[in-house]
């Protein structure tokens, strides 16, 4: 016996309600404890039984005093033996309402019902009892074709609860379901109501538990979002059942995942195709853009992870000042991810938005450094993104800028903080004559100026398809966004569109250091 706050385990060999008998001690809490038990048999008490067909498994609780000897869901007969029951025992009765869900006497492979609740005065308090089924735990982040195989099971399950008039909970609670033999089982009611009659709403809400639940078990996530990782069928599916119209029918949702199944879907493996160039252009005689890209990937139980690091600098301050300035900034973000990208590209590695704070402030005191001890005026832009599967953590300072391009439409992601965007922003200058405005170079915040960069940061979630373009100001101020939109679509690679890029400039004027880097995902 073992005790805690004086809330004791039973010993082993005790008898709970005349009925059960400990097998092991699964664990305890300060407020409860779980057993697994066998149960006694009794002249009067018909059993629990198990159906003895492997492919059905299903619980029957005696409904009167004849025991059931076939099983009603395949015809098979019913083991002889007791299945493994579970017994938790609680010090507050949380299993008043339970009662009704026993006495609707479920039968079904896919459903694990409560079997009985009682109650008892040992060790000087009243404990409650409510014996189930044994499950256990689903396990974490199964593969799609499992949890597609899952959700049909649990479907057929979801709806002979609702022939019986059993409405779920309204928040998601991973311990309503469990695995049994391989099968997957509703078995935890305790948030269940019982309405005479269901409306449509009952039912899209109850499908809307299911459908969430596999999203989770999925993606890991608890609430809808479109993922990268999903094929666009179940995508469209999710999306459907969590924030569209629903699913009434549940024998509807349970065929869309058949077919689903059928189709073989797996998790999405995601890849970058990328292309980088830089060019001093037609005008100027040194470059003093300096640009960084760095790309890894691992492969775990056949998922690629793949890892990118870009970067562009546009140095200011004269030709060697800013020929430095950028390259310290560079070189600091090298150094730095050649120490430590091994460590990001560790699963448990949860800091990306911190690390690329880190970097980028490291980046910025080598360039400051550098300009207290020189005495001059140099600095740098910087746009900077650390691309982890289908998460971008980015960083921006200046006037170089972070593009998204997809589906025929182009997106600045950035804010540039120079003169001329603020002058946009008063509505003194239009987005088009800011391009052409004879201080369109003077930026208000740049690396180096300050011991501590006022940078932004912010992620953006990348799909199949999406392009993520980095480039310095000497692309932008002379090619428009549709022309960069046209250029990007119809090259048949990143490098090709990059090299276009800097083709059209050039063709353009080719006034100042011309830089960009286009990451591409690919899925497969």
């Amino acid at each position: 016996m073992s005790y805690l706050k004086g809330f004791p385990s039973r010993p082993e060999g005790s008898v709970f309600g005349d009925r059960f008998q400990y097998d092991t001690l699964v664990f305890q809490y300060e407020h409860e404890i779980r057993y697994t038990v066998k149960e006694i048999n009794r002249p009067n008490t018909p059993p629990v039984r198990i159906c003895s067909n492997p492919e059905c498994l299903t619980i029957h609780c005696a409904t009167g005093s004849v025991p059931e000897k076939y099983c009603t869901q395949c015809g098979q007969p019913l083991d002889q033996q007791s299945p493994l029951l579970q017994l938790e025992e609680a010090d507050t009765n949380r299993f008043l309402t339970l009662q009704p869900v026993i006495d609707l006497h479920m039968v079904h492979p896919n459903i694990h019902p409560p079997v009985a609740t009682f109650q008892q005065d040992i060790f000087g308090g009243i404990r409650y009892c409510l014996v189930t089924p044994y499950s256990k735990d689903l396990p974490y982040k199964p593969e799609i074709s499992k949890v597609l195989e899952w959700g049909v099971q649990l479907a057929h399950g979801l709806d002979y609860l609702q022939v019986k008039g059993i409405v779920l909970g309204e928040e998601l609670d991973q311990s309503s379901i469990g695995v049994a033999e391989g099968k997957v089982v509703w078995r935890n009611f305790s948030s269940a109501r019982i309405l005479p009659i269901l409306t449509d709403r009952e039912k899209i809400n109850n499908v809307r538990w299911l459908a969430l639940a596999m999203y989770s078990w999925m993606t890991g996530k608890t609430t809808y979002s479109l993922d990268p990782y999903l094929p666009p069928v179940l995508n469209d599916l999710f999306q459907k059942a969590l924030e569209g119209e629903g699913f009434t029918s549940t024998a509807e949702f349970a065929n869309q995942v058949s077919l689903a199944k059928s189709a073989g879907l797996v998790r999405l493996n995601l890849d970058y195709q990328v292309g980088r160039r830089t060019h001093p252009g037609k005008v100027r005689v040194s470059n003093e853009d300096s640009l960084l890209s760095i790309e890894l990937s691992s492969m775990h139980q056949g998922i690629i992870q793949p890892i990118g690091l870009f970067a562009i600098a546009d140095g200011m301050g004269g030709h060697a000042n800013g020929e430095l300035a950028s390259r310290l900034v560079i070189d600091t973000i090298a150094q730095i991810a050649a120490f430590e990208l091994v460590k990001i590209q560790n699963p448990l590695f949860e800091e990306f938005d911190d690390w690329i704070k880190k970097t980028l402030q490291s980046a910025n005191q080598a360039v400051y450094e550098a300009r207290q001890t020189a005495g001059n005026d140099m600095g740098s832009t910087l746009v900077v993104g650390l691309i982890v599967g289908s998460q971008a953590y980015l960083g921006h300072l200046g006037d170089s800028r972070i593009y998204l391009v997809n589906k025929g439409s182009i997106q600045q992601l950035t804010t540039d903080h120079s003169l001329v965007q603020q002058l946009v922003f008063l509505g003194k200058i239009s987005q088009e004559e800011a391009r052409f405005h004879p201080q369109r170079n003077i930026i208000y915040r740049s690396l180096g100026e300050k011991p501590e960069a006022d940078a932004d940061y912010f992620n953006q979630t990348l799909f199949p398809n999406d392009r993520l373009l980095f480039c310095s100001d000497g692309l932008t101020n002379i090619i428009d966004d549709q022309k960069i939109l046209q250029i990007i679509m119809e090259a048949s690679s990143a490098q090709a569109a990059c090299d276009r890029l800097i083709e059209e400039a050039n063709s353009t004027g080719g006034e100042d250091n011309i830089s960009a880097i286009i990451v591409e995902v690919l899925s497969f």
